[in-house]
């Protein structure tokens, strides 16, 4: 169960990994990504750093599984949220500019 577990846990530290690439190219891509922009990805991506070397420490260590998962989870959701947060607020601003740009 721990080897599942595992998969599980680093495949969705990948998918997220995975979003913040595309989010960050696409704002970028489309010139709206702002030093504040960047700031926010970045401790969004250092908190997903840190979550993947506590799974990898967790392997390693033999830790209780059912404690990694219950502490993966919670903070997963939280970056995930704040992924989230900032996605709404970046897709907001450019619907605005974009709106100002056809008036």
């Amino acid at each position: 169960m721990v080897g599942e577990d595992l998969v599980s846990l680093r495949g969705k530290l990948d998918e997220l990994s995975h979003r913040l690439d595309a989010r960050t190219q696409e704002f970028v891509q489309l010139g709206e990504f702002s030093d504040i922009h960047e700031a926010l990805i970045g401790e969004i991506r250092q908190r997903h750093d840190k979550l993947r070397a506590k799974v990898d420490a967790a392997a390693g260590e033999g830790m209780s599984w059912d404690l990694v998962k219950a502490e993966f989870n919670r903070d997963h959701s939280s970056i995930f949220d704040d992924l989230l947060q900032i996605e709404e607020r970046f897709d907001a601003e450019a619907m605005k500019q974009r709106d100002a740009i056809q008036k």
